[in-house]
């Protein structure tokens, strides 16, 4: 496995807790990705749409929910907590084994993405249900909430916050139609809301553009950057993994020189938490 990839599954891997980001009402219309993975307590696949025995339990699963739309959901926003309720659109992605199946929502659904942080717990629930546009009906949801970690947002100016005791609960999906039949419920050795990597990108390159750095050095990151975007756009995820990790070399070489420390820190940073969050959804 490349190195590079390797070492952002294992970061990815070292919080076992929820990772959740607070949703800004600037971004009604920007994705958010609810991400869990674990191992099955009991399923079945009936029709095969797995690939893999009738029998689901044991096997690992990685599930996402993208939220795509939340323009005309209800947002509010508070000290201690930011959510969103209301119709939503998005997608399903489920893989068990390695097996994927994907189904695109065409109707709205119901969601709520909820984060408290007032010293008594934190949690974050999903729920999606519809059709697809080849009929599979579909629900999936999420009872998530955190023992330990930190809950921040991955991109420049989103809150953060920490996470209070509590417990990791479930998750649930079930799909039949014409794609096939399966169903199973889990719970989530690791749980996590993140931007679409290629947002996180697009927000980096934004800072570094309007940072006010020397010609050179600005345009030397910001290719960097583009290749990453590019390569991440043409499946090749280790090696906008690898640009990615060029682009922290360059910004600590050039730390206290030609980049001021704290945007050289900002950058760092916010790359990495890039780097996370591409392991954890290709790991």
């Amino acid at each position: 496995m490349n190195t590079i990839l390797r070492q952002a599954l294992s970061a990815a891997a070292r919080s076992l807790a929820l990772a959740a980001v607070a949703v800004a009402a600037s971004s009604a219309h920007a994705a958010i990705i609810l991400v869990s993975k674990g191992v099955i307590d009991s399923g079945t696949d009936s029709t095969g749409v797995f690939g893999a025995p009738a029998n689901l339990a044991g096997k690992a699963y990685k599930l996402t929910i993208t939220y795509d739309d939340f323009s005309t959901a209800y947002h509010s926003s508070s000290a201690t907590f930011e959510k969103e309720t209301g119709p939503v659109t998005g997608a399903v992605g489920v893989a068990v084994d390695g097996h994927p199946f994907a189904a695109n929502v065409t109707r709205s659904f119901g969601a709520m993405l909820y984060v408290n942080d007032n010293g008594a717990f934190s949690e974050l629930t999903g729920l999606q249900s519809g059709n697809d546009a080849m009929g599979q009906n579909v629900y999936v949801s999420h009872d998530l909430s955190s023992n330990a970690g930190t809950v921040a947002g991955p991109a420049f100016a989103m809150a953060s916050y920490t996470t209070q005791a509590g417990d990791v609960s479930q998750a649930t999906f079930r799909t039949s139609g014409s794609e096939g039949g399966a169903s199973f419920t889990a719970t989530p050795s690791g749980a996590w809301l993140v931007y679409p990597p290629a947002q996180l990108i697009a927000s980096l390159t934004s800072y570094v553009s309007g940072a006010g750095l020397q010609s050179g050095i600005a345009t030397s990151l910001e290719a960097k950057l583009n290749a990453a975007q590019s390569d991440l756009a043409a499946g090749s995820v280790a090696s906008a993994l690898q640009d990615l990790a060029d682009l922290i070399a360059e910004s600590r070489a050039q730390s206290g020189k030609h980049i001021p420390t704290a945007q050289a820190s900002s950058i760092i940073s916010q790359t990495q938490a890039t780097i996370d969050t591409i392991g954890i959804l290709y790991g």
